[in-house]
Parts: C-alpha cells; sequence; structure tokens
C-alpha cells in the first residue's frame, strides 16, 4: 500500500510537471517553426509525444487511485467482518457473566440457593443458554 500512495504521489508531481511545461513548450515550438529554427514535422512530433505522455500519466492516476480506493474498500470490509466477529463474541460471553453475576449477589430468594447442586445446575444452565445463544447468533449468519 505504501509503494502505491509512494506511486502516486510521484504520478501526481509528474501530472503537474507536464500539465505546466505543456503551454511552454506550445509556445517554444511556434517560435522554433516561425523562426524557421525547426522543421515543422518535428516539433509537431513533439508535441503529439508530450500531449501521449500527459494522457499516460492522467490514466494511470486514475488506475492507481481506483486500486488504491479497492485497497482500502477491501480493508474496510476485513475490519467490518471482524468487528461484527469480536461483536458476536461479546454477546456469547456477557451472557453467562450476567447470569453468574446476578446469582453471585448476597441476596435471598434466589432459585437453587438451597439446593447442594445448585452450582452445577447454575453452571449447565448457564452453559446450555450460551450454547443456544450461539447457535442462534450463527444461524443469523451474525458472525460471518
Amino acid at each position: 500500500m505504501k509503494k502505491v500512495t509512494d506511486l502516486t504521489r510521484q504520478l501526481v508531481y509528474l501530472k503537474h510537471t507536464l500539465d505546466d511545461q505543456t503551454p511552454s513548450l506550445e509556445e517554444f515550438g511556434n517560435y522554433l517553426v516561425e523562426n524557421k529554427l525547426a522543421n515543422q514535422a518535428r516539433v509537431k512530433s513533439i508535441m503529439t509525444k508530450q500531449k501521449r505522455i500527459t494522457k499516460m500519466i492522467h490514466v494511470y492516476t486514475d488506475l492507481l487511485n481506483s486500486i488504491s480506493g479497492l485497497f482500502t474498500a477491501m480493508m474496510d470490509s476485513h475490519l467490518n467482518h471482524l468487528m461484527k466477529y469480536l461483536d458476536s463474541a461479546a454477546l456469547v460471553i456477557a451472557l453467562p457473566a450476567l447470569i453468574s453475576g446476578i446469582w453471585g449477589m448476597n441476596v435471598g430468594g434466589l432459585p437453587g440457593k438451597e439446593n447442594e447442586n445448585g452450582f452445577w445446575i447454575l453452571i449447565i444452565f448457564v452453559s446450555l443458554l450460551t450454547i443456544g445463544w450461539g447457535i442462534f447468533l450463527k444461524s443469523k449468519k451474525y458472525n460471518d
């Protein structure tokens, strides 16, 4: 990407240089032809080559701009995919953290408080709920 940026910068400099030199070169060519210091066909050939080079520089600049736009779009797409995946992972992790946080409060009246297997029942319940939540998100293609 750095090479593309450097090449684009160099092409911009070259494009502006050629655009600035075109009027001067035309004036100089007309001066040479008027004063019979050069052959008109040769001057016209030089002018044609200069116009062709200027057009090529413009085309290559447009191509590089479109390529860099494509790279930017690809990086944005990858970043969006990563963020979507991280969001779904955070949603899956948040559910057991919420339930265990509520059950960890020192307040009375929570189900399973008096049961000696209450901890394991809660772990199994939270695990099943988390797996179900993950399957639901996967079926909705939330993390793809």
